[in-house]
């Protein structure tokens, strides 16, 4: 029997910083799962344009996630709607922002829905909360967040995939049981020994933020974080001042949130092409398990 495999794929869409630059565009990523989720985290400029590059159907995103209300973060998202609409769109959007962000569309569009031909479900994050999003049978998909340390309102997420048991069927044929109507009866008396047990895979985003204790809760257990590292070594007391990280300062959150893999984003337009590797080499050297992401690439985890 051929087991279908549980994936989750990242992409990353736009990985610079304030400004677009010649290889990065402003902050968007992707995530894409097996369920037939796809969420978009932040709708920074061109993102349409590298939506498309990846080949991924405006019509087919189920959540929007914007950290914050910075115009490298949001400034996407109106035309992102529109094109919706163009393109015949008509299954719901989930649209989860803090306050402003939610004004800022309110104010820009009419999101009733009936000029767009689909329904906006709009929620605002508040403080520290959590959204299930997604509820199959019982494989659920969750979204956490936690207060930022930005310049303004601003918050870091944590998806979660959270499935339920899976049949043990090695078991199963030890004890001379075999698939029928009777399963669930077997299965309440054998007890956990007919069950697996999956952990719950975890995929934080920081958005922009200076390290700070609520963003450590935010990412703490996670599997993979997407962590902002706009500046090296060299710019550091620059990061504190306007409210960013360096990719050491990510490293040291990854390592003590005891992450599977570190990607760094956010990256500043003043480190173009290899210039930018500085900064890898340097949370490197704090946290191994590092990657310096460039637009449009593609990560794919099974769990």
């Amino acid at each position: 029997m051929i087991k279908m495999s549980r994936w989750i794929e990242l992409i990353t869409l736009g990985t610079g910083g304030a400004y677009p630059g010649e290889n990065r565009f402003t902050a968007s990523y992707a995530i894409k799962d097996w369920l037939g989720n796809i969420f978009l985290l932040d709708v920074g400029e061109g993102t349409q344009y590298r939506l498309k590059q990846a080949d991924i159907p405006l019509t087919r995103i189920t959540n929007i996630i914007i950290t914050h209300g910075h115009g490298d973060h949001i400034n996407g998202l109106p035309g992102l709607l529109q094109s919706m609409y163009l393109n015949t769109r008509n299954i719901p959007l989930n649209i989860v922002a803090p306050g402003d962000v939610i004004r800022f569309i309110r104010e820009t569009l009419d999101v009733e829905g009936a000029h767009l031909g689909f329904n906006i479900n709009l929620y605002e994050v508040n403080l520290e909360g959590m959204l299930e999003i997604f509820n199959q049978k019982g494989d659920r998909v969750n979204i956490y967040w936690y207060p930022a340390c930005h310049s303004r309102e601003a918050y870091c997420y944590t998806l979660e995939w959270n499935l339920r048991p899976r049949i043990n069927v090695d078991e199963m044929k030890k004890q001379g049981i075999y698939p029928g109507p009777d399963v669930e009866k077997y299965i309440e008396s054998y007890g956990d020994t007919m069950l697996i047990k999956i952990n719950p895979f975890r995929i934080s985003y920081t958005g922009d933020t200076r390290p700070c204790e609520s963003v450590t809760k935010c990412i703490k257990e996670s599997d993979i974080i997407i962590h902002e590292s706009t500046f090296s070594d060299e710019n550091e007391k620059e990061a504190d001042q306007f409210f960013h990280s360096t990719g050491r300062k990510a490293a040291i959150n990854a390592k003590n949130s005891k992450a599977s893999l570190l990607i760094l984003s956010h990256i500043s337009s003043r480190y173009e092409g290899y210039e930018a590797i500085e900064i890898e080499k340097q949370a490197k050297e704090v946290f191994k398990n590092t990657i310096l992401t460039w637009d449009l690439a593609k990560y794919r985890f099974i769990i």
